[in-house]
């Protein structure tokens, strides 16, 4: 059946019990008053859904997000056991019958012309993750009322969209808990010093675990905790305030398998686990895998026990693995299941901007489920500019993760934008993998102006479009932002404009220290006076900004092949000399044998090298564990030669981190590449690199963060050794450079002083050597 699609407003919750009759649905439900319900009758009443008879069940061994669902003959069965259940059961339902809530904001919900007569035999669903949630950093509470939001329907708004798209957990994630066990055990603590090593430490809860005592107490207190739960599942967190493994956080002498401090909190996670019976599913102890050092996030060296649940940081902030390593390493250690945490776009980071790659969460997604991980925490930024489309993907894929990702997607930019879904698509792709910087203003502008005439006027499509006109508009003046209080002060006048339509989360930027400048805090103007910005303003100043934007350059489809590069002479001795934080290189492996690489530093450095996430080489190299020293320029090295196994075809990847880094590929007939723009080597000596110009390619878009001439350098230089002069784009810290007919197909060469650039239009990809490219 083919389905007409209209939009409508928002619904707004009121309560709403007992039996409720809409048209010809009628709804026999009696249980409490509930926005689920209530969204239920709102969207059916224009229409014929027969009978819906919702009915709560005991709980039993199931988890909460089991529901039973049975549709036949106009006639449709729910039975669910928690509210989590009967959310998912009435979600699912309007789902399968054609109702969608694409984005938060008011334009965004879809629904049929006409509704599908269901036929689904009886059965209980429940997701491929039990947890699936997600929150924005920095919030979505305003310290007093703001005048533009003074209910903050903001935060209301993004909690009913979480709601309407099945993101809940049985198990919340608690997060650090050493604070808390000192200000509720104040007196206790403060009479037992001798359970910390100093006053640090008890503040922080981070107790001595060969003191029988102060376990005792640390368990007493959970148990308080668990008594007064009042929910149907219960997640205690014993997880230790942040900064685990300081001089604040002893070790315990004598006791036998605690070899580090990953050991001592998981040992105490399962003496607390003890005291709950191991296969209750309604109980689990939890605490993070994360943090700095060689030992915080290392899975224990001994099994937890089943009901300890694991919630492993595996993609930042820890330095234990690698991010893959990590999930299946700690999925070996335990007998249960466990979350995991990770970071899409959060709001610190990204300022609101679009910087993830929907084209990972697939991938992902199906690694983590076959990894014992039925719990998804995500830390991103609740704003539907950047994110709006990636949330409404992921959350379809966590609750079941053998959708396909290419229907889904297909699905949202159809049902969203209609005719205007091919030009959309080629914005949003881009936002994931070929983002360009400063210059995406002018790239999502024209892909908006197409959208925009591929629609009609004041439809809902149109809508939709406008209102993604008014987020570019945002990332303009971010990019325009010139660290001015003055500048500052014209983007969040500009934030509360637009705050009613979800797209940035204000209330982070209002909140934090995001935005310079910063030296006399975070100044940020009143919003009284504010008023909502209307269609007809978005597209006014959408016309505006389009007549200044800078053109839109070439982004060549070439893709850079490893296989067609031809070795040519090694990287010059002087070149790679002061490896910096991120200096990080790979090649593809042209033989199977024997490779012999030299790595060190002025200082010790670690040298990792890897192979499809498995690790072949981790060892921080010191003067002590070194083989030899190598002196350049007045400068001792201190190198430690290495023999490792490669196979023919396979990608190999190394890296160094500080201590003014060297590395000296001894094999012949390796190129070695990396990807500029992170601070892989120090301002001082920094390396001339070689890049491939494809065949037709008229002009070098690059990024550079300093001017033309920094430190002398700056410059790209053709194959015959001219020196080439860039040329603004209009965009801010976007170069370009044209490329005469003779300097294409070539390799040429560039002369920066720092490492804060790279190219925009053509592969990011360098050497330090010479090379040739076979096109």
């Amino acid at each position: 059946m083919l389905l007409l699609l209209f939009c409508t407003g928002p619904f707004l919750p009121i309560e709403v019990g007992g039996q409720g009759r809409s048209g010809k649905t009628i709804t026999r439900y009696k249980g409490t008053a509930n926005e689920a319900i209530k969204d239920l009758n709102d969207v059916l009443k224009p229409y014929n859904a027969g009978i819906i008879n919702i009915s709560k069940v005991p709980l039993e061994s199931r988890t909460g997000q089991e529901f039973y669902l049975a549709a036949d003959n106009g006639s449709v069965t729910i039975k669910y056991t928690t509210q989590n259940s009967l959310e998912n059961a009435i979600y699912t339902y309007l789902d399968l019958l054609g109702f969608r809530w694409y984005g938060p904001g008011d334009n965004w919900f879809v629904a049929p012309k006409a509704l599908k007569r269901l036929s689904l035999a009886g059965k209980w669903i429940k997701p491929s993750f039990r947890n699936r949630a997600f929150f924005g950093t920095g919030g979505l509470d305003f310290g007093t009322p703001q005048p533009y939001d003074p209910q903050n329907l903001y935060k209301k708004k993004w909690y009913d969209w979480k709601r309407r798209n099945r993101f809940n957990a049985d198990f919340q994630s608690v997060g650090h808990t050493g604070q808390a066990f000192y200000l509720q055990n104040k007196a206790l603590l403060d009479a037992h010093p001798n359970w910390f090593t100093n006053e640090s430490g008890k503040i922080n809860g981070r107790i001595k675990v060969d003191q029988p005592a102060a376990v005792a107490a640390y368990k007493n207190w959970i148990k308080n905790i668990y008594s007064k739960s009042e929910t149907e599942f219960t997640a205690l967190g014993v997880d230790p305030e942040d900064g685990r493994g300081g001089s604040d956080d002893p070790l315990p002498h004598g006791m036998a398998g605690i070899k580090n401090h990953a050991d001592k909190w998981w040992w105490l996670a399962n003496q607390v686990a003890k005291d709950y019976p191991e296969n209750d599913l309604h109980t689990v102890i939890t605490a993070y895998a994360y943090g700095d050092g060689p030992y915080n996030a290392l899975a224990p060296s001994f099994k937890l026990r089943k009901n300890v649940y694991p919630v492993i940081i595996p993609y930042a902030f820890q330095k234990a693995y690698q991010p893959e390593e990590m999930v299946k390493v700690w999925a070996s250690k335990i007998n249960g299941n466990m979350g995991i945490y990770d970071y899409w776009n959060i709001t610190q980071w990204s300022k609101g901007l679009p910087q993830f790659d929907i084209y990972s969460i697939p991938e992902k997604l199906d690694f983590w489920t076959k990894n014992k991980i039925d719990g998804i925490y995500l830390e991103t930024t609740d704003a539907a500019g950047p994110m709006g489309h990636a949330l409404w993907l992921a959350g379809q894929l966590e609750w079941d993760v053998h959708d396909r990702f290419e229907r889904l997607y297909g699905q949202y930019l159809d049902d969203c934008f209609g005719k205007a879904a091919p030009a959309m698509r080629r914005m949003f792709d881009r936002w994931s993998r070929k983002s360009q910087g400063a210059a995406e203003v002018s790239f999502s502008l024209n892909d908006l102006k197409e959208a925009g005439l591929l629609v009609a006027k004041k439809s809902a499509e149109w809508k939709r479009i406008n209102e993604l006109k008014a987020y570019v508009h945002f990332m303009k003046l971010y990019y325009e932002h010139d660290g001015t209080q003055e500048s500052k002060d014209r983007l969040f006048r500009y934030l509360y404009s637009i705050h009613h339509l979800m797209l940035v989360q204000t209330a982070a930027f209002i909140g934090q220290d995001y935005i310079a400048p910063l030296n006399k805090g975070n100044i940020v103007p009143s919003g009284n006076g504010t008023r909502p910005i209307s269609p007809e303003e978005i597209e006014q100043l959408f016309q505006k900004d389009l007549s200044v934007a800078a053109r839109p350059y070439t982004l060549t489809d070439f893709q850079f092949d490893m296989d067609k590069v031809k070795y040519k002479e090694p990287i010059p001795k002087e070149s790679w000399r002061f490896g910096g934080f991120q200096c990080r290189f790979y090649f593809k492996a042209p033989f199977s044998g024997m490779l012999h690489i030299d790595a060190g530093g002025l200082s010790e450095t670690p040298f990792l090298m890897i192979c499809n996430g498995k690790i072949l080489v981790k060892e921080t190299i010191k003067k002590e564990s070194s083989d030899y020293e190598e002196t350049l320029s007045g400068r001792t090295w201190n190198m430690k030669r290495f023999k490792i196994p490669v196979e023919k075809g396979k990608i190999y990847e190394f890296e160094t981190n500080y201590g003014s880094s060297r590395i000296v590929m001894q094999t012949p007939g390796i190129v070695l590449f990396k990807n500029p723009g992170s601070e892989d080597f120090d301002n001082y000596a920094y390396p001339v690199q070689y890049f491939y110009v494809p065949q037709h390619t008229q002009e070098i878009v690059f990024y550079d963060q300093y001017p033309e001439g920094t430190n002398g350098r700056g410059y790209l230089i053709a194959p015959d050794g001219k020196v080439l002069k860039r040329e603004a784009t209009g965009s801010k810290n976007i170069y370009r450079v044209p490329v005469a007919q003779q300097y294409q197909g070539k390799v040429w060469k560039a002369n920066f002083g720092h490492p804060l650039w790279g190219f925009k239009n053509i592969p990011n990809i360098t050497s330090l050597q010479k090379f040739e490219y076979g096109e």
